[in-house]
């Protein structure tokens, strides 16, 4: 009698190593209850049930009368406590002290353990057909069942040298002939669990995913492209997709370009969904196809967009992050979809956005369309238009001029990006054209407690901007960008005293109702404040004690301050 010790995966026929024959579950079932020898699971467990034999939890249990040892399982069914498979093969061993031998069969090597024989799967199955081990096969019994193929390795040497496939398999007794592609199924549990090796298989067109073992498959014949491009468009365009997506370097460059060009010139004879989907996988894949790609994604739109054609936008859109000037030939069409309220709008918008960012100029066309999109009632598309517009005011200011009033909407927004964008398009835009940014004064105060501390930097920057034009229209809000000299964070500080600058001059008397804030101010961290807040009780005569500005002219650790606290001093004597 032997004792003989499996592993499961990679070893037996239920789940087998992807290029290497594996044990047949009916040999470990014929030793373990018809040839009297102990056959036990050492590895994954699963293997108890499929040959009906003991596994580690009875190996423990004989060991000790109880399993204890394992402690409690936990809701996935594991144990406190597992043996190492080295441990496991030393308490089967001291079960049988009396064996012939002990034959471990497992991908793992276990040469290392005392008293057992290690064996591959596939170089054990040799020595067994050779009479070479105390085991041997069941009568009658081999690997080359009854069907097209001898074994499972000249199913996978088929399968190496195509991607796509006729498959010839009787099932049920009828015979079936489909159209299919390989795939590994993503599961071990996904494989039968009993019986020869099986194959999985996706039919190309209606992706129906079946599995096929051994003996049931009659023939299975790579199929070349040039055979399913006129009777089967469909299948052809999603069979060319998935050796594309799977390995994009063994597509030629000609048969794609044929293909998505012929789809392009003749969309209405052609499975179009199936070939938008082939279109996106060149968008993805093919770096030096990808402008072709492009055009044809375009071209095969619909006019109805369905939740596929925003996706396609979408995969423009991934392209464009890595090179916008693929988008540069279709400013109209996305300025098209920007401007209606439709599925395509949200994508069409981010494309733009990736456009203007990288080439303002490119979009200048495209700048109504940004407006219109600025008012969608989706956050997102609000925010990608938003942005696009801060990015063409950057350069092009009288561009995005007439969007002043959507650019002041957006601005109170409760989207911090889409204030912040808002804010910094204002401002490029009131540089150049102060009279035209006079309107929006009002709405800046309002954001000036805004949480997000870029909003109301932004802000007080902005009116300080507005100060040096319209002094008078924004001195009236003294009190609010004073009460900013308390902001904790610095740069509005700084930008508030900047402000209180350049509008002081229309009405000092305003900056004198400051007077307890500023004198708070000569002690702010920032030495910027300190020298600005100087400035500001020089000019406007503030009445901080003369006391008050000898201290910080004798002691602060900043030049500037102390040459501003001395000149102040000059202008309050």
């Amino acid at each position: 009698m032997y004792v003989l010790a499996f592993d499961r995966d990679w070893t037996v026929d239920v789940n087998p190593h992807p290029r290497r024959e594996a044990v047949p579950l009916e040999w470990v079932r014929y030793w373990a209850h018809e040839a009297g020898h102990e056959v036990w699971a050492i590895g994954n467990q699963d293997l108890v049930e499929e040959a009906d034999i003991p596994g580690t939890v009875e190996s423990i249990r004989r060991r000790d009368g109880h399993i204890d040892a394992l402690g409690e399982q936990d809701e996935y069914g594991y144990y406190e406590w597992w043996p190492e498979r080295e441990e496991r093969l030393r308490i089967i061993a001291e079960l049988f002290p009396d064996a012939e031998g002990y034959i471990a069969v497992d991908d793992l090597d276990l040469g290392h353990v005392d008293s057992w024989e290690h064996y591959h799967a596939w170089d054990f199955v040799e020595y067994v057909r050779r009479g070479e081990l105390g085991v041997s096969a069941p009568p009658s019994t081999d690997l080359s069942p009854d069907g097209g193929f001898e074994s499972g390795d000249a199913v996978r040497d088929v399968l190496a040298d195509g991607y796509v496939f006729e498959l010839t398999h009787r099932t049920d007794g009828e015979r079936k002939t489909h159209l299919v592609t390989h795939f590994e199924p993503d599961r071990p549990s996904m494989t039968p669990l009993k019986g020869p090796p099986a194959f999985w298989f996706e039919t190309v067109g209606n992706d129906e995913r079946f599995s096929v073992r051994l003996p049931e498959i009659e023939a299975l014949h790579p199929v070349p492209y040039e055979r399913l491009a006129d009777p089967l468009a469909g299948a052809a365009f999603t069979a060319v997709r998935k050796q594309l997506e799977d390995d994009a370097a063994s597509v030629g460059e000609e048969l794609l370009r044929t293909m998505l060009s012929d789809a392009a010139a003749d969309a209405a004879n052609v499975d179009r969904r199936e070939a938008l989907r082939l279109a996106m996988a060149a968008v993805e894949h093919c770096d030096d196809f990808r402008e072709v790609a492009v055009d044809v994604t375009f071209d095969l739109l619909a006019d109805e967009p369905s939740a596929l054609d925003r996706a396609a936008l979408n995969a423009l859109h991934k392209a464009a992050t890595v090179n916008p000037t693929v988008l540069k030939d279709h400013v109209g069409g996305l300025a098209a979809y920007a401007s209606q309220n439709s599925m395509y709008r949200a994508a069409a918008t981010h494309c733009l956005m990736e456009l203007a960012e990288a080439a303002p100029a490119s979009v200048l066309d495209a700048v109504p369309a940004l407006e219109a999109a600025a008012t969608a009632e989706t956050k997102a598309t609000q925010s990608y238009a938003v942005y696009a517009l801060s990015c063409v005011a950057e350069a092009y200011p009288e561009e995005v001029f007439p969007a002043i009033a959507v650019l002041i909407e957006a601005m109170q927004s409760e989207d911090e990006t889409t204030q912040t964008n808002a804010l910094a398009a204002l401002g490029k835009v009131a540089s150049n054209y102060p009279n035209a940014a006079e309107p929006i004064v009002d709405e800046l105060v309002t954001v000036l407690d805004a949480d997000a501390k870029r909003v109301r930097n932004n802000a007080v920057g902005l009116l300080g901007d507005l100060a040096q034009e319209h002094p008078a229209v924004v001195v009236e809000y003294a009190d609010q960008i004073a009460a900013q000299l308390a902001d904790n964070n610095i740069q509005a500080r700084v930008n508030a005293s900047v402000a209180l600058q350049q509008a002081g001059e229309a009405d000092p008397a305003a900056i004198r109702a400051q007077q307890d804030r500023l004198e708070a101010a000569l002690k702010d961290p920032s030495p910027a404040v300190r020298a600005n807040v100087c400035s500001l009780i020089g000019n406007a005569h503030v009445s901080v004690p003369i006391e008050t500005l000898e201290e910080v002219k004798e002691n602060d650790s900043d030049e500037t301050v102390r040459d501003r606290a001395g000149w102040a001093i000059s202008r309050l004597r």
